[in-house]
């Protein structure tokens, strides 16, 4: 009896990974066909002509900064040279221990000023707010901390444009990021709510005052790994999912958010892990329940660079936190699994994500005891363990040589070394590193300490990161 258990159990999980793989086959495929139509609407389009044009709507560029000293000056600096009509920079100094505030004061002329404050969305206090006097307009909500959530809603608040851009301060904007996001705003104004953009780590690559120099895949076997799921995650995923209006995220380091949506559910999620998730979310749910007309996309061509972990440490406090949001929204949103009531998203991407997401490391991690030992116990016959293990496997790489084939266009790996970088991450990544992630997204489920903190990210700063 025993050992029937075991088979049936070590078959199913095989089964899972094979069908789990197939589904995000699947998913590459219809974001290869999205690809292919934007880049035939984007080789007739007029982005360049939204410079100057009186149709761009401006835009409010929302930054949270706790303990940023390091590298907010050069983050600023990439983004107020960033190519579009008008915009102004909200930064939310979120009671940082560091100097922080001092050196956005010193780098930017600042000075205190009393203007109107309006808090649409309750925050943590607001001690003071300064102003520059340069060329772009640049605002510093500096406030009591309240984490990420609370800061980016300060900065909401204080956001003077009907649309935010909010983002990270570690990290480096592409010229033409804004352009291309605030393209799919113009071309359907009324419904779009959110643009999603393309993040790319920074690691390796050669910044200098704030500008990418050179875009180099990282030589480190942690960064590079990143590389690759960054990848999988984005472009070989986000664009399918885009097309069917059932975006379920809008990644947290760059989103487009139309401010009049946001303050309708309530800004974003004070204490939440995946703050990014679950405002995409609710938006959605919003929108849906209420029968209202909108539209949230993704943008490959929309481009931001950002400093990714460089050690298995920093590493592992990230994803325990990415999985606790996970967790967290798993726990608000289940009720919209396949509730005809929420389309494509109840009906197709939510219950894949719990499936697909949530439920993989709990499976995998199972499927490492029981597997081998149903094998041992002569429970499942060694042929057949290993060609379901071979199918599943290699349709993992599959879809990783997709995901590298797909970005060839936006110009990630400029060299026959750095393609050769991935590829080998690709036929290696499951040989330990894959593992250790699927070890912390099982310790966030557990709870704990661990899963109610940021952590110290350790950032190095833009400007350091060729070596990484």
């Amino acid at each position: 009896m025993l050992i029937h258990v075991i088979k049936v159990l070590g078959i199913a999980i095989l089964g899972y990974f094979v069908l789990m793989n197939l589904y995000v086959t699947t998913i590459s495929i219809h974001s290869a066909l999205a690809l292919r139509r934007g880049q035939n609407l984007q080789r007739y389009g007029r982005v360049t002509e939204m410079l100057s044009s009186r149709m761009a709507p401006p835009v409010s560029i929302v930054i949270p900064a706790y303990n940023e000293a390091v590298g907010i000056v050069d983050s600023v600096r990439s983004m107020s040279i960033v190519g579009y009509p008008k915009f102004e920079i909200v930064i939310a100094n979120d009671g940082s221990k560091d100097e922080t505030l001092e050196k956005l004061i010193e780098a930017f002329d600042l000075s205190k000023v009393k203007v109107p404050y309006r808090p649409d969305i309750e925050t943590q206090p607001v001690n003071a707010i300064y102003r520059g006097r340069g060329g772009v307009e640049i605002t510093v909500v500096d406030k009591e901390n309240g984490g990420r959530a609370d800061a980016l809603n300060a900065g909401i608040n204080a956001a003077r444009y009907p649309y935010v851009l909010c983002t990270d301060a570690d990290v480096v904007l592409d010229a033409e990021c804004l352009i291309r996001s605030m393209q799919r705003v113009v071309e359907d104004r009324e419904r779009t709510v959110a643009v999603g953009g393309n993040i790319r780590p920074l690691n390796g690559s050669v910044v200098r005052h704030g500008h990418l120099i050179e875009s180099h895949v990282p030589r480190g076997l942690i960064a590079r790994f990143q590389v690759l799921e960054y990848l999988r995650t984005f472009i070989a995923a986000r664009p399918g999912w885009s097309s069917i209006n059932a975006l379920p995220n809008v990644s947290g380091a760059f989103g487009v958010w139309k401010r009049s949506a946001v303050l309708a559910v309530g800004g974003f999620t004070s204490g939440h892990m995946g703050e990014d998730m679950d405002l995409t979310l609710r938006l959605h749910k919003f929108h849906l329940e209420n029968e209202i007309p909108y539209r949230i996309v993704y943008e490959p061509s929309a481009v931001i660079w950002t400093e990714v972990p460089p050690t298995r440490k920093v590493l592992r406090r990230q994803r325990i936190r990415w999985h606790t949001g996970l967790v967290q929204a798993v726990r608000d949103f289940t009720p919209m699994i396949f509730d005809r009531r929420y389309g494509k998203l109840g009906m197709v991407t939510w219950p894949g994500y719990v499936m697909f997401e949530y439920l993989a490391p709990i499976i995998e991690f199972i499927g490492y005891i029981v597997v081998p030992l149903a094998v041992l116990v002569g429970a499942v016959n060694f042929g057949t363990f290993s060609l379901m293990v071979l199918v599943a496997f290699g349709l993992g790489i599959l879809n990783s040589f997709i995901a590298i084939i797909l970005d060839e266009p936006y110009g990630y790996s400029n060299s026959i070394s750095d393609t050769s970088r991935l590829v080998v991450m690709a036929l290696i990544e499951n040989l330990g590193i894959h593992q250790m992630t699927v070890i912390w997204r099982i310790r966030a489920l557990i709870g704990g300490k661990a899963t109610k903190t940021w952590g110290n990210m350790e950032r190095r700063g833009v400007a350091q990161l060729s070596e990484s």
